[in-house]
This record gives C-alpha cells, structure tokens and sequence, in this order.
C-alpha cells in the first residue's frame, strides 16, 4: 500500500494522517501536532482520503463471525475490516487495527494478519482471566495493607518483605507500590506496623550472619525503636 497526502498511517503505535509527502513525511498526531519523519518510521494502515484524525470514530460490527470464518487463515487489515465492519474505510482500518494489537483474535502486522485458532484464543482467555484475578487478589491484598489489617495467608505476599529487611534481596515491589523506601530499615518498620512481626522478631542477627556464616561484628539497635520508625 503507497502512502499519499491523506492516507492513514501508523506512527509509534498510534494512528497519523499524511499531510504532506516529500523527502520526508510530514504526519499529523492526535491532538494537532505535525512531525516530519521517514517514510520507514510509519506503517500504512489506509490509502485515504482521511481529511482529520476526528474521523476515526469507533466502529461497531461482527468481530467475533470475523474471526470465526477466518480463524486458523492468514488475511489482510482491508478483509478483516470488510469482514468485521462492512467495508474498509479509514475509521474500520484502526479499528481492525486495534483487534490485531489486542491480540485476542488477531495477530500479526499491517502487512500481514494471522486469525487465531479457537485452541490460541481459549488459551488467550484463560490467561487473561488469570492475570484479572491475580491483580484483583493484589489489590484486595494492597487494601488490607493500607488499612494495617493483613490476613494471615497474607505472608506469603510478605515475603519479599522479610527478604529485604534480612538484606536477602535489595528491592521490594510492595515498598516501591506503597511508596516508601527499599531500604531494610523501612522493610523491618512495616513488617511491625502490620503486626507480621513483633518486637522479639530481631533481623540484625541474620544481618550480620552470626554463628556459622560468619561472626558477630556490628552492634545491633534495639528492635523497639524500629516500631516508631517511618521511612
């Protein structure tokens, strides 16, 4: 597909509008900004006329009867966009375009789209229902942390935690999504206002790693002072 003055492209993953064509295109984004660049950095998704990215409104159509007649076959943008929206226009070619890039039903490049086979796309769907409910017991789970009311299966989740406050590891996601220092100061502190550790809990020890794996020269702070603590 040629790109000319008006056509659709795709630019940086988002859709542009060719307005001038030279040694170097020059494209409009969204929101009005013009850009000139190579002809290599765009893909062409529309030959056009496209006269303002406005006109890329959402379609409504048969996505799904789409891809089952395609399913397991490679086709193009324009026939899933005939397929899916009944005709390819500027608006039903980034929006066939977004299906590919979802990855549901559809895969592969502005050149070239591969229909998923029903096995790619029931194996899709189960991931994706698995990664939501991994985020939502994470989130559930940053609730209760916020609130100071963990569960006790809840420990699991604390580990890296204790990790860090052992000096076992150097970072902790949970610090970093809670927006305090990775530090095993601010570990040790939070381990304590949740209550999964109290006073008699004392990291310094494996810290220094007293005993076998090697001897016992620093001085240990008092864990009490740890408790009134904040990063």
């Amino acid at each position: 597909m040629s790109v000319r003055k008006d056509s659709l492209v795709l630019y940086k993953t988002r859709p542009a509008r060719v307005a001038r064509v030279g040694k170097k295109l020059q494209i409009e984004l969204e929101g009005g900004e013009t850009l000139k660049v190579r002809l290599k950095d765009v893909e062409p998704l529309h030959p056009g006329p496209l006269h303002s990215l406005d006109e890329l409104q959402p379609q409504s159509g048969e996505v799904k009867t789409a891809w089952e007649l395609l399913a397991g076959t490679t086709t193009t943008l324009a026939e899933l966009a005939e397929l899916a929206y009944g005709a390819f226009t500027p608006a039903s070619a980034w929006e066939a375009w977004q299906l590919v890039e979802d990855g549901l039903y559809f895969r592969g490049t502005p050149h070239q789209v591969q229909a998923c086979t029903a096995e790619e796309v029931a194996q899709e769907q189960a991931d994706r229902q698995a990664r939501a409910e991994q985020e939502r017991v994470r989130a559930a789970f940053l609730k209760r942390v916020r609130a100071r009311k963990i569960l006790p299966e809840d420990g699991e989740y604390l580990r890296e935690v204790e990790d860090l406050a052992l000096e076992r590891v150097p970072r902790s996601q949970l610090l970093r999504e809670l927006d305090r220092a990775e530090t095993p100061e601010s570990a040790h502190a939070l381990l304590l206002e949740l209550g999964h550790w109290d006073l008699t809990t004392d990291p310094y020890p494996l810290r220094a790693r007293i005993g076998p794996l090697g001897s016992h020269n620093r001085s240990i702070p008092a864990a009490a002072a740890l408790a009134h603590q904040r990063p």
